[in-house]
């Protein structure tokens, strides 16, 4: 019996991805190998040899320095679809060349350097062609983990507390053309903690903001989001750790507390008086641990926020991460610098 060649099955979206640095090689391109109705078509980098490289490895056919060469091709763009992960000025840029050209886009956060510029991009996203899909890479809220968390605390009512802390061992020094340290890690680790608040609990009526300096290159935000019917959201943002640290607590109306520590360790608690006790009660805790043998890809949300964009992108959206979303999430971080001191 001959050797048989198996190709994409009909249909496939040609991906294209636009900086395969670290964060791409580590957890975007292998979420995209195994996304089922995709094909990774074109690779783009600064770097020709980076690019190649990258394009060999993932088996992709097309690769180059130049990644409006994917959108401006005599025959029309090269690819359905672009996932783009480097600087918030390259998101920018390729999310206005390629909503204009037709060509959806899944964009790392931060999509854009600053809020005018973003407001700028939510227009060129309204004025897409129909079924251009903008989506904005959040993966906290897409992890299984987090959706676990939330499924189970659903039936206790809705949330009152939100506490978040996310902490790293970087920046340390300047990034993204931002001004300050602390701008740069508003910017990476402050817009995952101030999205995941905004789409559990809505825009705030109050936002209060203070900083500590930990030494003269590591620094500590608290931020405190207050809404007139008495919920509240507490966020830590620190590039004290020496590594990433994320802790999640969620209170529903009925007391029920669910606590995710870092994607892996999922913690339910609740009073002995409130609604439905008995399996749950007293000092009980109930505790669920991931297994090592399940992919984290799916775990910690990159796997399932590219399915998230594929799917929108099959049916000619919208996805549940636009840019338009984002802009309570820049102007919440606006004010956060204004009452800290921070440049962006």
């Amino acid at each position: 019996m001959p050797i048989r060649r198996l190709t994409p099955g009909r249909g496939a979206l040609r991906y294209g991805v636009v900086g395969p640095g670290g964060h791409a090689r580590e957890n975007l391109l292998p979420a995209l190998a195994v996304l089922d109705g995709a094909r990774l078509t074109a690779v783009a980098a600064r770097r020709p040899e980076a690019a190649e490289e990258a394009a060999r490895r993932w088996g992709a056919e097309l690769w180059t320095e130049d990644w409006t060469e994917l959108l401006d091709g005599p025959a029309g763009p090269a690819v359905d679809a672009l996932v783009v992960a480097g600087s918030p000025e390259l998101h920018a840029d390729v999310l206005e060349r390629a909503l204009a050209a037709g060509v959806s886009v899944f964009a790392e956060k931060p999509p854009a350097p600053d809020t005018a510029t973003l407001e700028k991009l939510v227009a060129a996203e309204r004025a897409a062609p129909p079924g251009t899909v903008a989506f904005v890479g959040f993966n906290f809220p897409h992890g299984q983990s987090y959706r676990k968390l939330r499924d189970t605390l659903r039936p206790h009512g809705e949330l009152r507390a939100l506490d978040v802390r996310l902490v790293s061992a970087k920046p340390t020094a300047p990034v993204w053309g931002c001004a300050t340290v602390e701008d740069s890690l508003l910017q990476g680790l402050g817009t995952h903690a101030v999205d995941l608040a905004l789409r559990e609990l809505g825009v705030p009526d109050r936002i209060t903001a203070r900083r500590a300096d930990i030494d003269a290159r590591r620094t500590a935000v608290r931020v405190f989001l207050e809404y007139a019917d008495g919920r509240l959201a507490t966020l830590l943002v620190g590039n004290y750790s020496n590594r990433l640290e994320y802790r999640c607590e969620l209170v529903t109306g009925e007391g029920v507390v669910g606590l995710l520590d870092d994607f892996n360790t999922l913690t339910v608690a609740r009073p002995a008086d409130s609604p439905g006790a008995g399996a749950l009660d007293g000092k009980e805790t109930l505790r669920y641990d991931w297994p090592a043998r399940r992919g984290g890809y799916g775990r910690t949300g990159y796997a399932t926020e590219l399915e998230a964009f594929h799917r929108a992108v099959v049916r000619g959206g919208p996805g549940d991460s636009p840019l338009s979303s984002c802009l309570e999430v820049y102007r919440v971080l606006d004010e956060v610098r204004r009452q800290t001191g921070a440049r962006a």
